[in-house]
């Protein structure tokens, strides 16, 4: 093996004065993973993790612990793809998941330490977006989240890659493991997974360029790469070490997520985080900053978008005053609002970087002020500006011993560089500071830190017989929008809401084909288009292509008064209940919210597990208050900001939408006792009707003597695709009755959905459903006779000797009258079994006690 590529002391900026961190050798001679090795060893007491529990408690992980966590997950993935040692050219292993923020780290570590390559992959891809990257680094595994968005994501994916890579080995696609999967094993021998160190140059992990685009590219990362990438928190000028960073809505399949993976071991920052959980808890401004304050964060990383609505909170201002200051990144943060933080004593930190270059912006400077939103490159970085005019300038990155870019795409004086196609603009006063001022690829920063490409979406759009060109804006904004140039004959005065209207009909099959293609964050609401104005004709270069800048320059007022508008008026085409009562009301918001998702959802859906994003609640939300201001004229000033999330399912936002025409309070939390309260209203509501008495008929034989019978609800489930497995093999089971949920008018049948599920968990799902035993069922616990033909129910109570309730939602973020359906279908199997026609009623076992 060659010697290792060393590289040059940092300055001693980390670890001055603590007790428990020891920093490791940093100069590359040992790899990432030796790093945790390292910290198992020599710094046991100092912590890695922090997360508040539900009940307020807060949990500390500290380094071994962690690193057990790792071994752990890395005999997983050792055992998963069979490894043998000696391996030469390690396989990739890609993550697909949107697990939570510890489960995520410690699988990335896993995989590196079990010695292959990771590829975490962000789900917000689109499926042939996620199939380019399987193929285009030859992935042989890929861990997938539980939740069925994930499973879908997955599926369509390798229907894809079947279908246009024929030639490409299909990679095994398994669950990813849980928190408990990983962290609750206490038995540790490393000496079983032997680690078998790789060379410098070799690729360790994968990230990709942003999913703003149809086909991100892989961008690889080696071993020398994350030696120079550990050293950036030492180039900034505090001391990290035991400095808590909120990275609660970081996602750790984006760059600043994986960069945490080398800043822990180099310098003992430690990560704050929700609770585990799967599904992973959803972020929102106020469960964000609560968990901050549970767990004493203080460094607060958040997207723009969170930072402002913080900033209409004055408790929570004062709160932030009292920390190290708050890092934003990803898009721009409105001035306003930093600038008022500002005066209020908040510290705003900018945070700049990219997957090819990593971090470029100081970690973290020792003072900011009202020019907050302007950075000097750290020593680690050597730019060289490049004039672009009006004052502009691109940023080059040059190679240095202490950075070598991932990506080389140019030379400066025959030095290797990076030209990273940002803009930038130089401080009036401060010469070397800069501020982002835009892209040379015209690529759109939106204040969520979430990117859109226009080219692709716009060359799509311009393929409709009605479209001359066409223009995507929303920078700093939370959505896109697009000015259209209808074709010649075509043209019309768009103040004429008519003729608006129709031209939006014309063209939105091209839109929706278009928001197909396009990631989630990218995708085009029908309000969000403008058409060109007969006096403001679209500006032209010689080669017939939309000048952008100039044509944004020109509808700057249009485009600011539309996304005035977007919380006053969105889904105006769906009429608002006449009357409001709780039927129309009901009927109301399943209209809205089946509008916008790409699917229908039932009314005891929680909608964030069938894909609704943050930008799609918002458009539910102003949606519903929109027709509170226009029909049942109420102010709705007074509202909490994030009552979707809330309220995730349609049954549960008709009911906030009844309580507030009703004129009651609305809180966005609410006391211990009226919780208790509500749940004991629930148990009265459902055993206010006595219980059927069973009544056993006469026999002469030993009670319920027969092989067993069993009712299984939810069996395409994770768990439920193991049951029914175990109770086909079981002899002493003559009979499975399978019972799943209709299906929805775009999923595939029962039996595809069920094979399906049992093969993503490596059951021979040809042996399963071809027994006898088993009976597949659709049918609805809340129905009369679960909606089942009345043949098949009689037969079931005749038969049927243990029940197996394991349909039951697991979210711990749902409030209790989501659950209102759930327990309802519960008393229901209550009843059918104190109704059974066995000597004894069935066993009834359910995952909700």
């Amino acid at each position: 093996m060659a010697p290792p590529r060393l590289v040059p002391s940092p300055p001693p900026t980390q670890a001055l004065s603590s007790k428990t961190f020891v920093p490791p050798p940093l100069d590359g001679s040992i790899t990432l993973p030796e790093l945790f090795e390292w910290h198992l060893v020599h710094s046991p007491n100092h912590p890695l993790f922090m997360f508040s529990r539900e009940n307020g408690d807060v949990r500390t992980i500290f380094w071994p612990e962690a690193v057990r966590a790792i071994h752990t997950g890395a005999r997983l993935v050792r055992k998963a793809l069979g490894w043998q040692p000696g391996l030469k050219n390690p396989p990739v292993v890609a993550i697909l998941a949107a697990a939570d923020t510890i489960t995520y780290f410690t699988m990335m570590m896993s995989v590196m330490r079990a010695g292959y390559i990771v590829f975490p992959i962000s789900p917000r891809n689109s499926a042939a977006a996620v199939a380019h990257l399987i193929s285009k680094v030859a992935t042989k595994h890929v861990f997938v989240g539980r939740e069925q968005a994930m499973v879908d994501l997955s599926q369509d994916a390798l229907k894809i890659l079947r279908a246009q890579h024929s030639n490409f080995s299909e990679p095994e696609f398994t669950p990813i493991p849980l928190f408990e999967d990983l962290f609750l094993n206490s038995l540790d021998d490393p000496d079983d997974i032997p680690f078998e160190r790789g060379e410098p140059d070799n690729t360790i992990i994968y990230l990709h360029s942003s999913g703003s685009t149809a086909f991100p590219k892989p961008v690889p990362w080696t071993n020398y790469r994350f030696a120079q990438l550990a050293l950036i928190p030492y180039f900034g000028e505090r001391d990290l070490t035991g400095v808590v960073f909120s990275l609660h809505t970081m996602p750790m399949y984006h760059g600043m997520g994986i960069l945490q993976l080398c800043w822990t071991p180099s310098c003992g920052l430690v990560i704050s985080a929700f609770e585990p959980s799967s599904p992973a808890h959803v972020p929102t401004p106020q469960s964000h900053f609560q968990a901050a304050i549970a767990t004493n964060s203080d460094i607060i990383f958040c997207v723009p978008a969170i930072i402002e609505a913080w900033s209409r909170k004055p408790d929570y201002v004062e709160w932030l005053a009292t920390r190290d200051g708050v890092l934003f990144g990803g898009g721009p943060l409105n001035k306003a609002a930093g600038d008022y933080l500002t005066s209020w004593g908040v510290s705003i930190f900018i945070l700049y970087g990219s997957t090819e270059g990593g971090i470029m912006s100081p970690i973290l400077p020792a003072k900011v002020g009202y020019d907050w939103d302007y950075f000097r490159y750290p020593g680690n970085i050597t730019p060289h500006m490049v004039p672009y005019g009006n004052g502009t300038y691109e940023f080059v990155m040059l190679e240095n011993p202490f950075c070598r870019p991932s990506v080389i795409n140019t030379k400066i004086n025959g030095i290797d560089a990076y030209a990273t196609s940002d803009l930038f603009t130089e401080h009036s006063e401060k010469p070397g500071y800069w501020r982002v001022y835009g892209r040379t690829d015209d690529q759109i920063m939106h204040s969520t830190g979430e990117k859109t490409n226009p080219g692709p979406l716009e060359n799509m759009l311009n393929q409709d017989p009605h479209v001359q060109s066409s223009v995507m804006f929303g920078r700093g904004e939370f959505q896109a929008g697009v000015i259209i140039d209808p074709k010649a004959e075509f043209k019309f005065d768009p103040s004429d809401e008519n003729k608006l209207a129709e031209f939006r009909n014309k063209i939105w099959p091209t839109v929706q084909r278009m928001n197909e293609y396009a990631p989630q964050h990218s995708r085009l609401f029908k309000e969000m288009i403008i058409v060109s104005k007969p006096s403001k004709p679209f500006q032209y270069t010689a080669k017939s292509t939309a000048r952008r800048q100039a044509i944004i320059n020109d509808y700057a007022d249009e485009i600011a008064a539309l996304y005035a508008a977007v919380a006053d008026s969105t889904q105006s085409t769906i009429p608002s209940p006449k009357e409001w009562d709780s039927v129309s009301i009901l009927d109301f918001v399943r209209a809205v919210v089946n509008s916008v998702l790409k699917h229908g959802v039932k009314d005891d859906d929680d909608i964030f597990q069938h894909g609704c994003d943050s930008l799609q609640a918002t458009w539910i939300r102003n949606s519903l208050l929109r027709a509170l201001r226009d029909s049942a004229e109420i102010d709705t000033r007074h509202l909490v900001d994030n009552f979707v999330y809330d309220n995730p399912t349609i049954l549960s936002m008709a009911s906030f939408l009844g309580n507030v025409v009703a004129g009651a309070t609305q809180e966005s939390t609410s006391s211990v006792a009226s919780r208790v309260a509500a749940m004991r209203a629930m148990v009265e509501k459902y055993t206010a009707d006595d219980f059927p008495i069973h009544s056993a008929p006469a026999t002469n034989g030993s009670p319920n003597s027969q092989a067993h019978v069993v009712l299984l609800t939810g069996s395409t489930g994770a768990l439920g695709s193991y049951l029914l497995s175990e109770l086909v093999k079981n002899p002493s089971v003559s009979r499975v009755y399978a019972l799943n949920r209709p299906r929805l008018a775009d999923a595939a049948p029962l039996k595809e959905r069920q094979k399906s599920a049992l093969i993503d968990r490596g059951i021979e799902a040809d042996t399963i459903l071809g027994s006898d035993k088993v009976k597949l069922l659709e049918g609805d616990l809340r129905a009369p006779e679960f909606g089942l033909a009345k043949d098949i129910f009689v037969e079931m109570q005749s038969s049927v000797s243990h029940i197996i309730h394991n349909a039951w939602p697991v979210d711990f973020n749902l409030l209790l009258g989501s659950f209102d359906a759930s327990v309802k279908g519960l008393r229901t199997l209550i009843d059918f079994a104190l109704t059974s026609k066995l000597p004894l009623p069935p066993t009834l076992v359910t995952r909700t006690l």
